[in-house]
């Protein structure tokens, strides 16, 4: 039976990472020098990730917050608590870590293939199931398209953010409750 990883190898190869995707950029970090600042050999890396294209990958999930939400009954509620786990508080860092993605595409487009594969295109997916599923249970009109839903809620945020203003707690509340406003089933009386 293999030995468990070691957490804080973990938790090392990823500050690292980190660390150096924001002093050099994605071309010029090496899986050596994330050994080298990480404390660990190339193998530890490399028994964790294929590539460095997953090694980052791996390094932006592990500072998102995760975003398994719970099948509540409530599909405001479930969306609410997505709309909370799936972004981070600060949501400036979050999109100048998307931009030095998307600015990599052209040179290293395994970069952005395995940010959308791992964290980008699982967390649409949830989202999307979660309105499908609010249609479903009559609780979000059923003319609604739900990747346009989806985008509409998320794109106001990075709208806001890419402008530089508020995107705090009380502007994501108020947003919210804008955007399902525009989504609900009324129930008529």
């Amino acid at each position: 039976m293999p030995r468990p990883r070691d957490t804080a190898i973990d938790e090392a190869i990823v500050a690292a990472t980190l660390a150096l995707l924001a002093e050099r950029g994605f071309g010029a970090t090496t899986v050596e020098a994330v050994a080298e600042q990480a404390g660990v050999g190339k193998p530890a890396i490399y028994r964790r990730h294929p590539d460095k294209a997953a090694l980052v990958a791996a390094a932006i999930r592990a500072q998102l917050p995760s975003l398994e939400v719970p099948e509540l009954g409530d599909t405001r509620a479930e969306l609410e608590t997505a709309m909370e786990r799936g972004f981070p508080a600060d949501a400036t860092s979050y999109l100048r870590l998307i931009g030095g993605l998307a600015a990599e595409e052209g040179r290293h487009p395994e970069l952005i293939a395995a940010f959308r594969e791992t964290i980008l295109l699982p967390r649409r997916r949830l989202v999307r199931g979660l309105i499908a599923r609010g249609i479903e249970r009559g609780e979000i009109r059923a003319d609604v398209d739900p990747e346009a839903a989806m985008d509409g809620l998320a794109g106001a945020l990075l709208a806001r953010a890419f402008a530089g203003v508020d995107t705090g707690p009380a502007w994501r509340r108020t947003n919210f409750d804008h955007w399902w406003k525009s989504i609900e089933e009324r129930k008529r009386r």
